[in-house]
């Protein structure tokens, strides 16, 4: 019980840093100026496509007005890019275009374990919180789910990671072609940050499952 409430505890305070964390990004990746100074760059569909002959690569991009934010679907070999109004005028719309232009060319074998990873980890906890629920769970099962999460979350990060760091340096040179290489600057100053909210919003959630699991272990 006592290591329940410990890591509950350890929960709410990974939850309050991350919000202050997320805060100080949004204060980073918000400003006029930037903005105003990167408005002459092009849409960002082009601009993905400038960035993808830069790196040797092509794949497909798909355009999309309701998406809060970009992605890249690794089987269909797509980037979806965020096309809201937001998007097309902050000035880090360079850094998240490059940044899914980097997972277009990651590591296939990477990319691969981290999918069949992520599955294997989807489809134990369902069958784990079954045999909970039913009184059948064990804490080496739920061990065994902690591991598999440690694995799939490192995986992960190993994309996401390389990624965000390639991600600058490939905004830098764009920029530079452009004579705004000052913006990338602004980059290195979120960077830091971005990485440190990106592992508090993967520890929680597998923190939080491992808390669930336990407690309907005891109870």
């Amino acid at each position: 019980m006592i290591l329940l409430m410990l890591l509950f505890v350890v929960i709410l305070f990974l939850i309050f840093i991350n919000k202050q964390t997320m805060k100080d990004i949004k204060e980073l990746s918000t400003d006029d100026t930037y903005d105003k100074q990167t408005a002459s760059l092009p849409s960002n569909e082009i601009i993905c496509k400038e960035i993808q002959h830069f790196l040797g690569n092509e794949c497909e991009i798909k355009l999309d007005d309701e998406a809060k934010s970009s992605a890249y679907i690794f089987f269909q070999n797509k980037i979806i890019l965020s096309n809201t109004e937001d998007s097309k005028k902050n000035y880090t719309r360079i850094l998240f275009i490059a940044h899914e232009c980097i997972h277009s060319i990651q590591s296939r074998m990477t990319h691969i374990i981290n999918f069949v990873l992520a599955n294997i980890r989807n489809i134990y906890d369902i069958i784990l919180l079954v045999l909970l629920m039913i009184g059948r769970g064990s804490l080496e099962l739920i061990m065994v789910s902690f591991l598999i999460s440690f694995l799939s979350f490192y995986y992960r990060m190993i994309l996401e990671v390389d990624a965000i760091y390639r991600s600058v340096i490939v905004s830098r040179k764009y920029l530079k072609e452009n004579n705004l290489e000052f913006v990338a600057d602004r980059y290195e100053e979120i960077i830091p940050k971005t990485i440190s909210g990106l592992y508090f919003t993967y520890i929680v959630p597998i923190l939080f499952k491992l808390l669930i699991f336990v407690s309907l272990n005891l109870f």
